[in-house]
């Protein structure tokens, strides 16, 4: 069978078996993705911009359907433990996260944009250039800031 999907030559994917990608989905240009433990699944016409980074922590990532990652992204589904004291660097006290990053249907994120563990987009959103999101953004919101708020939403 025939693969339906694109993976640029210049992508770095780190433990490719964890990379689900269904037809039409593309990993553009030097995107990079670690994904060492939980997946990272791509759905149905997808695209991950140039230079853009994944990394998979204890939950994984999902992106819906004809949705699109711009340029210089970071979907960040981790992060240091830095919660548990100071006896221990935080370079040596390990990794944790609270939940998976879920992009639903139809989104659009913005370049330069960071997405942040346990953060759910709901379907038809933007999410505006240079934002950080670090919360549930609900469906047809159109998100901006840093960290990333509700500006509008699409009309229906």
């Amino acid at each position: 069978m025939e693969n339906n999907f694109h993976r640029h030559s210049t992508a770095i994917i780190c433990h490719p078996e964890n990379v689900i990608q269904e037809e039409g989905s593309h990993i553009n240009e030097y995107v990079l993705v670690r994904s060492p433990i939980a997946k990272l699944k791509m759905g149905k016409n997808s695209h991950l911009g140039p230079f853009t980074v994944v990394f998979t922590g204890d939950h994984g990532i999902e992106i819906g359907e004809n949705s699109m990652i711009a340029p210089h992204c970071n979907l960040i589904e981790g992060s240091h433990e830095y919660r548990k004291g100071i006896e221990t660097s935080m370079q040596f006290s390990g990794n944790f996260s609270d939940g998976p990053i879920i992009i639903e249907d139809d989104v659009w994120v913005g370049a330069n944009c960071t997405i942040l563990h346990n953060v759910r987009i709901g379907k038809g959103s933007v999410i505006g250039a240079n934002s950080l999101v670090n919360k549930n953004v609900e469906p047809y919101s159109i998100m901006g800031g840093s960290p990333a708020k509700v500006i509008g939403y699409r009309p229906k």
